[in-house]
């Protein structure tokens, strides 16, 4: 299901969800309600709009308020690849499919129109399909022995991810990108790369040709919120570069894998053990071990480690001294109160610069005490 960006009006940003200012960075009128929209008489007065323009204060993405056109599902261009462009849109795929070791991958096309690029896509050796939202244009696909659905992304639904996706100058039609780039993610693999362009803002104010806006693109992006679209929903951009006489902005981007830290707790687990062994060889002998630190990684670990047999947790900050540590309950109590108590060795657990610090402490107490301190995930012995 769409989000309400793609039937209204919109106040907060399409990407991040800010609110988007009052103000426009820039309103131009009298100005065409839509690319495609073309009279049929001239002797009606022909309806126009302003072109009102707003840049998200969070994330910085241009964008236009206003609702869609109504075909802003379907690639509707003009333009036809000469040959002379396909040979340059061959050997720049090719070389992705190469540098990226994708021969023989799945790839889509999202917003494919009449499936001209599968043709490219598929010679550049890629299994290639195409969604499109226009039954016109899937018909003529089709004909043409063009592997394509009739469907628009949110409501595609595949059977196998995609390993590879494509998409030219449609991103920036999109009334909802958050929502776009979720659905990138839905169909595409763990290790999926993406290959997409759109308009260059930057050339669009470089050369001030304000009427480069058009109601039909309801976002403009620059590299820098191109990716950061990206960054904010599962991927890692690889290259973006800017292309077609600065026309365009291309960007190659691989889907981000999600942490897996099971494997890695193990390191943890060990410390538990450690910590353990050296409370129990003290208690074993009928003496007493305390930790220096009541910070939330050492009350964390400790509980996490089970260390109900440590005598007391010492810190210095007053308003913790006199409780209790969570889940283990253990007392906490005052350097001074551990200076003077029958404790005979203690464990720093205070990150940062401080241990040394703390060992320094302890060891100008008139009593001496076995220190351990807690580095790297291991304790390390400072008995003298």
């Amino acid at each position: 299901m769409n989000s309400q960006l793609h039937s209204q009006a919109i106040t907060h940003c399409r990407l991040c969800r800010a609110e988007l200012p009052v103000s426009p960075i820039i309103d131009m009128a009298p100005f065409p309600i839509a690319a495609q929209h073309f009279p049929k008489s001239n002797e009606v007065a022909d309806e126009s709009t302003h072109c009102t323009v707003f840049q998200c204060p969070s994330c910085s993405l241009v964008q236009l308020k206003i609702k869609p056109v109504h075909y802003y599902k379907s690639v509707i261009t003009a333009a036809v690849l000469s040959p002379a462009a396909k040979e340059i849109r061959f050997n720049e795929i090719k070389s992705f499919v190469e540098k990226y070791k994708l021969s023989d991958k799945r790839a889509l096309e999202v917003g494919c129109g009449k499936g001209g690029m599968l043709d490219v896509i598929e010679d550049s050796g890629l299994h290639a399909s195409g969604v499109e939202f226009e039954q016109e244009f899937v018909d003529e696909a089709l004909s043409h022995n063009r592997s394509v659905c009739q469907s628009y992304l949110s409501d595609l639904s595949v059977s196998e991810v995609y390993d590879v996706i494509f998409s030219f100058n449609y991103l920036e039609h999109q009334p909802d990108i958050a929502e776009f780039l979720t659905h990138l993610g839905r169909i595409t693999a763990n290790d999926a790369h993406v290959y997409i362009t759109v308009p260059n803002l930057d050339y669009l104010l470089k050369t001030n040709s304000f009427y480069e806006f058009v109601p039909d693109h309801l976002v403009y992006f620059t590299a820098e919120t191109l990716e950061l679209a990206f960054r904010m929903h599962g991927f890692d951009v690889l290259e973006a570069c800017i292309t077609n006489n600065e026309n365009d902005i291309l960007l190659i981007a691989k889907k981000r894998k999600p942490l897996n830290i099971a494997q890695q707790y193990v390191e943890v687990e060990a410390l538990q053990l450690e910590l353990n062994e050296l409370v129990e060889s003290y208690v074993s002998k009928g003496k007493k071990i305390a930790v220096w630190g009541a910070g939330h990684r050492t009350l964390a670990l400790l509980a996490l480690s089970n260390l109900h047999k440590i005598s007391s947790i010492v810190d210095s900050a007053p308003f913790k001294q006199g409780l209790y540590s969570p889940v283990l309950l253990t007392p906490i109590i005052s350097p001074t109160e551990f200076e003077d108590s029958d404790i005979d060795a203690v464990i720093v657990a205070v990150p940062g610069i401080y241990p040394k610090e703390v060992m320094k402490t302890i060891k100008g107490f008139k009593k001496q005490f076995d220190i351990y301190c807690l580095e790297d995930n291991r304790v390390v012995s400072y008995c003298d």
